[in-house]
């Protein structure tokens, strides 16, 4: 059986891939394992320097499988909310240069990951969604921190409220993605943008990206919050999510 993430390297690149495309690509507690797997291989890891995170089927990541998130006692879901925001926050601290490539549509925290990376290119067909509040919800996964450093703490906070959907050319108009192509063409962009990265200095690179984490999102403070964030949705009525959704 293939595992729901994997980890294929070549040379000084790796490549993780989300493999629920049933499900969106969504986190389920066996997903969110082998991710955290996947995580202390990187980590280990002093032959690649250039590490790229993308979706299988047509979608990057849904986020948190909703319909499984429903099943989970109180004690439960506050070890995962944890545990999700200790992943994005593990991928962000990654010594390699990340690049995510947004095959199609990454919903909540599924869009938070993605974002966590350094460089990013999306195909035409993605969009951003942040749906958790009409959920009743808020968006977990350290999701405030990330945003708020990329696009202003006001601006994240009405996508938030309002559930705003975010097309590939406002993605592109914001440098949330460096590029937005066809989806015929997003190998050949994900090859271009990793060539160009493995042709310069890995030293240059590291250092830099180090520089640049004294600058970025505050994850101790959002990691204040995460309890409040974490029991909110703990102890959502059961069966209140949207059946048949993953996000």
């Amino acid at each position: 059986m293939t595992p729901s993430v994997t980890l294929h390297r070549d040379g000084r690149l790796a490549t993780v891939t989300l493999r629920r495309p049933d499900r969106r690509n969504s986190f389920d507690l066996a997903m969110l394992a082998r991710f955290e797997e996947v995580l202390h291989l990187l980590g280990q890891d002093t032959d690649t320097d250039v590490v790229v995170l993308t979706g299988a089927g047509s979608a990057f990541c849904a986020g948190t499988d909703l319909d499984e998130l429903a099943t989970l006692d109180v004690a439960t879901t506050m070890a995962v909310q944890r545990r999700t925001a200790d992943l994005v926050e593990r991928w962000y601290r990654l010594e390699q240069t990340t690049v995510t490539v947004f095959n199609g549509p990454a919903i909540g925290s599924g869009a938070v990951l993605g974002l966590a990376s350094d460089l990013r290119v999306a195909a035409d067909s993605c969009f951003f969604s942040f749906p958790e509040v009409t959920f009743g919800i808020p968006l977990t996964w350290s999701g405030m921190a990330i945003l708020a450093d990329l696009v202003g703490a006001d601006r994240a906070k009405r996508w938030l409220l309002l559930g705003e959907r975010i097309e590939p050319a406002r993605l592109r108009a914001l440098e949330l993605v460096t590029d937005v192509v066809p989806v015929d063409q997003l190998d050949a962009a994900r090859a271009a943008l990793s060539d160009r990265l493995l042709s310069v200095s890995p030293v240059g690179r590291s250092m830099t990206k180090r520089a640049a984490r004294l600058a970025g999102p505050r994850f101790e403070a959002a990691a204040a919050d995460s309890y409040l964030g974490a029991l909110s949705v703990a102890l959502r009525p059961p069966g209140d999510y949207p059946k048949g959704t993953a996000r």
